[in-house]
Formats: C-alpha cells, sequence, structure tokens
C-alpha cells in the first residue's frame, strides 16, 4: 500500500496551496457580490463626517495588509535552514494561510459595513483587498524565492512530480 505521506510533489503542494489560496479569496467575492445585488440605494460618499466606518475601514485594511506580510517574514524567516524540503514547504503553507486570513478579515468587514451602511466606498476597499488577495497567488517561483531555494533543494522542487522525501 502507498504511503500518502510520500506521495507530496511540488506540483500537488502548489496546487493544493493555490487551492486554499482560491477558497480564501472566495468567501469575501460571493458575500460581496450577494451584499451588492441585496442593497436596495448604493451610494459613493467619502465626505460623510457620521459614518465613523470611513476612518476605521482603512485603518484596519492596512493593518490587515501589513501585519499579515510582517508576520509572514518573521515565520518564512524563522525556517532553520537544514529543515528538510517537505517541514519548509510545510511551514510556508501555514504562514501563507496566516497572510491570506489577515487579507480576507478586513474584507469581510468592509463588506459587512458596506452592506450596513450601503456606502460603496466600503465596497472598494474590500475590492482593493481582495485584488491584493489575488495578486499574492502562490507560484513556484515565489515559493523558490521566499524559501530562498538553491542547490539540491531547487534541483528537487523543481522536480514537479516527484514526490518529496524527508
Amino acid at each position: 500500500m502507498k504511503n500518502t505521506a510520500t506521495s507530496i510533489t511540488p506540483n500537488s503542494f502548489i496546487k493544493t496551496l493555490s487551492f486554499l489560496h482560491m477558497g480564501i479569496m472566495a468567501g469575501p467575492v460571493v458575500l460581496g457580490i450577494f451584499f451588492y445585488t441585496q442593497v436596495q440605494n448604493p451610494h459613493l460618499d467619502f465626505s460623510d463626517s457620521g459614518d465613523v466606518f470611513l476612518a476605521i475601514i482603512p485603518l484596519i485594511a492596512i493593518t490587515g495588509i501589513f501585519l499579515g506580510g510582517f508576520i509572514f517574514k518573521k515565520m518564512i524567516g524563522s525556517i532553520p535552514k537544514d529543515l528538510g524540503l517537505r517541514q519548509k514547504l510545510a511551514r510556508f503553507q501555514t504562514a501563507s494561510i496566516i497572510k491570506y486570513a489577515f487579507l480576507e478579515g478586513p474584507a469581510l468587514f468592509s463588506i459587512v459595513i458596506f452592506q450596513n451602511t450601503q456606502n460603496l466606498a466600503h465596497l472598494i476597499i474590500a475590492a482593493f483587498l481582495i485584488f491584493y488577495l489575488f495578486l499574492q497567488k502562490p507560484t513556484k517561483d515565489k515559493v523558490e524565492r521566499h524559501l530562498d531555494l538553491l542547490g539540491e533543494e531547487k534541483a528537487k522542487f523543481n522536480r514537479y512530480d516527484q514526490p518529496l522525501s524527508e
């Protein structure tokens, strides 16, 4: 019987992480479309002094972008150089999911506030966050660059359909 733990390939890793990325991204997209179609009178107003969320939402969005990137870099930077490729990829996946969550959370919050205020400014901020999340899509090159794969590790990672050993 084949051991499924050893059947992880670089190709399957990228596909799995891409699937997780798209799944995380799908939530705000679907919710945004749903709320947009349900709102009766959407309007764009950046000058509504009674809308405290016009100050809070951008702050939360910027915090999510920078905090997600900071935690991602810290987690990637703490990976020991002598760790095996499979373990490095597992930690990369964890760091990536955390970064995606720091973008998804503010986008969802902004979409919910849009539904309550009907101010399109909040939906535009959510769309920006979703677009930025889309740009974070995992690729082979990004994984190689962030993990600083060199030599034998890079050669292993470039063998797309070869199972990764410990």
